[in-house]
């Protein structure tokens, strides 16, 4: 036993020199940083008027511009559900086409008369969609539960909106991949 001894001490005074074994004054100066709570994501501004038969579109903090490719801001005939719709098509700064489309449906039922805003856009990428709807004068909107007025501002020539985009079944608990949306198109 007395041969493997020196081998023990040998062993343990390496491991000792290897473990930093410093007090506790010794520091490398690393630290976690600070950490925040996150930033809640918020609306922007909705972009300015857009010229006749074009349209802007702000994803985040991404601003492209895009042809108005069908513009009904009357209710159809041929289906009184749907009140308007727009649809688009553009490339983003990238190089990334994408589709946007707008509408507004109402229902009707023996309870309540419901309005229902939807946009959606579309890329390479992703997919976003934006909703919001209204029974008897209550607005909800899964994203954005402060929301409280229509998400869609009809004008004689156009609409704008702004809201919060996120994947579609996002909302409530799932707030990844939500983000500040906003739209204009003139006819």
């Amino acid at each position: 036993m007395a041969p493997r001894l020196p081998l023990l001490l040998a062993a343990l005074a390496v491991l000792a020199a290897c473990s930093g074994g410093g007090s506790d004054g010794d520091d490398d100066g690393a630290s976690l940083g600070d950490t925040a709570p996150p930033t809640k994501v918020t609306a922007p501004a909705p972009p300015a008027t857009s010229p006749a038969g074009t349209g802007t579109v702000v994803v985040g903090r991404t601003t492209s511009q895009f042809s108005v490719t069908e513009c009904q801001l009357e209710p159809s005939e041929d289906d009184a559900t749907t009140l308007l719709t727009v649809t688009g098509a553009g490339t983003t700064a990238n190089g990334v086409p994408f589709q946007i489309e707008v509408k507004r449906f109402a229902t009707d039922s023996e309870v309540a008369e419901t309005f229902t805003d939807t946009i959606s856009y579309s890329d390479t990428a992703r997919i976003l969609q934006v909703q919001r709807f209204e029974v008897d004068g209550e607005v909800s909107d899964l994203r954005d539960p402060d929301a409280r007025g229509t998400l869609l501002r009809v004008r004689p020539d156009g609409l704008s909106a702004t809201g919060l985009a996120g994947p579609p079944g996002s909302g409530g608990d799932v707030t990844e991949g939500i983000v500040g949306f906003a739209v204009d198109a003139t006819c």
